[in-house]
């Protein structure tokens, strides 16, 4: 009963939240929206260009005149945007029912005739033949006219010019409409001036970077013709340094007076290079943590990154210290040197551990990149209570592992879209010594689709596999695989998925799958939002023993708030197969989404 309760009660908060926070204002809510005179459109896509539209059962709107007049004009844009040039709204209306603060809008529209393109001409090109100029503009002789596409055409062939050195060509459209037989004619009357070469490249802001460092990231140089494509991908490295609030790349007329050459301007606006972070916080597992963090991300303008960090929970107490050199000898590759002292509480055993691991990664092009990194780790294991592993066995690891990843994500944290694929690849021991030989590979996909109205679909795989090789007849404890918890399949306690010996404590295994099958992440009001999510998955002692019928699902909800220390995550999952010693269901705290 007590269960029962908890789901009812975050069920009631899910579908009441909007609500009680609306109650607080005297607003009109909108009940209904009726359109009138629309045969080209139907009511359901202009509706999702307006923002005054019938209030849903999560998603109340509100009667706004001043909205409601932009919405208005938002529909005549779209309707001329899409070759209606004599669309308007002829009328509407606004019913408000006072005892129920609601109201009725009504729009009439008048659509107007089709205006068809006639022709689409090119004039004072001598670079590019009209073929390739055309080419840009996606719009044909007797299509209906769309003044979108002139423009993005207009822009398309100008970037073709700017990346072939003729940064000062002009583009005017030249568009004649014919009203009485709604057809029109379009001429880009093109001015292509003269090609320019780069000249001096300045840097303007600078104050504690090094300037060299800003000139690495560049992909051009001096005396090269001027590729726009080039300005913008070296904008976005230095972005991409982390090290810079704004960059803007522009040119300028050269300081030298030669009209074919041009200067260009590097504005910058550095970031602070130093911080202090303090963190707290509390989850499931771990409980009340806390940290403590000193970072400098530009070592005496060198770009260099050096920091410490403190961390504490009722499982976990460390510190960690890390070193970052961004271009090893000037070259692409990064370095990375991590090293930690970690004691940690686990179900079944205790581990304490010194961990370093030397890292060297570059960028393979796009969102893709490769690293390799030496692992060295010496650990002890303590009150070890499951009878696989004796007490005093203290695994001394040395492993090289390779990984590569792909990265498409809009958001680091908070992704609306894109797809993140890494896989990691490990060999312990062999040519490496230390006291263990293994190899374990694990491939991560995760992907993010946005739909309608603030949702986002969300799944993610994991599938790891290791074993043991050469002189070792097992795998350490706090080497093996586990699943179960907030971050894995939510039914289900923190690692007791899987192999689990007489007391029931977590043996881990040498297989893994684990699928977050769907997750779909619904906004509800501001900061307020809410999942639905299906997990499975399972762990296995040896891959030989893996069976479709071994598969653990997992059904759940929960309620997302975005605060200002990053996502509080609350989930209740279901165990859809419970088994003799299992919890019904689970309830998970934490920081973060799942993945």
């Amino acid at each position: 009963m007590k269960k029962v309760f908890f789901l009812t009660a975050i069920v009631t908060v899910l579908l009441l939240l909007p609500a009680c926070l609306h109650s607080k204002t005297e607003k009109i809510k909108i009940r209904n929206v009726t359109i009138e005179g629309n045969n080209i459109f139907d009511d359901d896509r202009l509706l999702r260009l307006v923002l005054s539209r019938p209030s849903g059962f999560l998603n109340p709107s509100y009667y706004y005149p001043e909205i409601l007049e932009d919405d208005l004009e938002t529909l005549i844009i779209f309707y001329q945007q899409n070759g209606y040039l004599e669309a308007d709204i002829a009328d509407h209306r606004i019913v408000v029912d006072s005892t129920h603060r609601t109201a009725e809008i009504s729009i009439t529209i008048s659509e107007g005739e089709l205006t068809i393109v006639e022709g689409i001409s090119v004039f004072g090109n001598t670079i590019f033949p009209d073929s390739v100029l055309l080419r840009f503009v996606k719009l044909r002789k007797s299509q209906p006219f769309r003044r979108n596409l002139i423009r993005n055409g207009m822009l398309d062939m100008l970037s073709l010019y700017a990346d072939s050195g003729y940064v000062d060509a002009l583009i005017k459209p030249d568009i004649k409409i014919n009203p009485e037989a709604h057809l029109a004619l379009i001429d880009f009357i093109i001015t292509e001036h003269a090609q320019s070469s780069i000249g001096n490249i300045h840097t303007q802001g600078l104050k504690k970077t090094h300037r060299n460092i800003v000139t690495r990231e560049l992909s051009f140089k001096e005396d090269e013709i001027i590729q726009y494509s080039k300005i913008l991908e070296s904008q976005h490295q230095l972005y991409l340094t982390g090290l810079f609030e704004s960059v803007f790349i522009r040119s300028q007329t050269s300081s030298d007076g030669d009209s074919t050459r041009k200067d260009i301007l590097i504005e910058i606006k550095e970031k602070q290079s130093s911080e202090f972070n303090i963190s707290l916080g509390y989850g499931s597992v771990d409980r009340a943590h806390a940290g403590l963090e000193l970072l400098s991300n530009n070592i005496a303008g060198t770009a260099r990154q050096a920091g410490i960090g403190l961390g504490a929970s009722f499982i976990r107490r460390g510190v960690e210290v890390s070193f970052t050199e961004p271009r090893i000898f000037d070259t692409r590759w990064r370095g990375d040197i991590n090293t930690m002292f970690e004691f940690l509480e686990e179900p079944g055993f205790d581990v304490s551990r010194f961990n370093a691991r030397f890292t060297i990664g570059r960028p393979l092009g796009g969102n893709s990149n490769l690293s390799l990194a030496l692992r060295y780790e010496d650990a002890r294991l303590r009150h070890v209570v499951v009878a696989e592993q004796p007490e005093d066995f203290d695994p001394r690891i040395r492993s090289l592992i390779i990984t590569y990843a792909h990265d498409t994500r809009d958001n680091l944290f908070d992704p609306q879209e894109g797809t993140y694929l890494e896989w990691r690849n490990e060999i312990a021991g062999s040519f490496l010594s230390g006291d263990n030989t293994f190899a374990r590979s694990i491939l991560f996909i995760k992907k993010f689709i946005p739909g309608s109205d603030k949702t986002v679909f969300a799944s993610a795989f994991e599938i790891g596999w290791m074993d043991y090789f050469g002189s070792s007849d097992e795998i350490p404890l706090s080497e093996r695989f586990y699943a179960g918890g907030p971050n894995s399949i939510r039914g289900f306690d923190y690692q007791l998925v899987g192999p689990l010996d007489s007391d029931r404590y977590p043996l881990g295994g040498r297989f893994k799958i684990v699928w977050n099958a769907l997750e779909i992440r619904q906004s509800l009001y501001k900061i307020f939002g809410a999942v639905f999510f299906a997990d499975m998955g399972n762990v296995w002692t040896d891959i030989r023993d893996f069976s479709i019928d071994d598969i653990r699902p997992s059904l759940g909800i929960g309620l997302r708030v975005a605060s200002l220390i990053g996502i509080l995550r609350l989930d209740y999952g279901l165990n859809l197969d419970k088994r003799p010693g299992e919890h019904r269901d689970r309830f998970h705290f934490n920081m973060g989404h799942a993945f």
